[in-house]
């Protein structure tokens, strides 16, 4: 049985391997995020210094309270969160509602203008308000949860891809959004906390986002 520890180790390990800087390993990924799975045990086995075998990684990416990863036959890749660019594969019909967390200055901007993927190419759009508010929590103190009106942007021609846990979009027009409730419990980011503190950027620091960003 793997221990959960060496679990934890391992999936915070793919976040940056295959999410951000694929290349610090040595890995060539597929225009779809796609690596070679035992590429990525080799990788792993170099970067936490103690044997990882397939299995491992087939049991940590099972664990998580969603999917983020998947395996299909012998590559592996992240679902969504790349800082790297992606393509998304085929569209996928989505919810008629679908929701969005974010920081209360950006959801009345997203409201007037639109709403785009920041450093990252596409917004993460969950499938309850619940999920949304989690993720909103954590981008300040004050934020709001969007209602994007799904289906029919789908059917104005926005595209959306359907990632198991959450939808894709690259971008999502004013016409579709709409603001349902803005919330004052939320946290300071640790980027903003982090700030001028001169801290490099090290690994550990995109695994640190990795976990607040789900």
């Amino acid at each position: 049985m793997t221990h959960p520890a060496l679990i934890e180790r391992i999936t915070r390990s793919l976040a940056y391997m295959l999410r951000h800087q694929p290349e610090k390993f040595d890995l060539d990924l597929d225009a779809h995020g796609f690596g070679d799975l035992a590429e990525v045990v080799r990788a792993l086995n170099e970067r936490l210094g103690e044997p990882v075998e397939v299995e491992d990684v087939e049991v940590a990416i099972a664990s998580g309270d969603r999917p983020r990863y998947e395996i299909q036959g012998e590559k592996v890749r992240a679902l969504y969160g790349h800082s790297i660019d992606v393509e998304p594969g085929e569209t996928a019909r989505p919810p008629e509602l679908l929701y969005v967390g974010i920081n209360a200055r950006d959801a009345r901007r997203a409201v007037q203008y639109g709403l785009r993927g920041g450093r990252r190419r596409f917004l993460h759009l969950a499938k309850t308000p619940e999920e949304a508010r989690e993720t909103g929590k954590r981008t300040g103190r004050e934020y709001a949860v969007l209602t994007v009106f799904a289906l029919d942007a789908w059917e104005e021609g926005v595209n959306f891809y359907d990632r198991q846990a959450l939808f894709l979009a690259e971008q999502i027009p004013t016409d579709f959004l709409e603001i349902t409730d803005t919330y004052e419990d939320g946290i300071e980011p640790a980027g903003d906390r982090d700030r001028g503190r001169g801290r490099s950027d090290r690994p550990e620091r995109h695994e640190r986002h990795e976990r607040q960003e789900g």
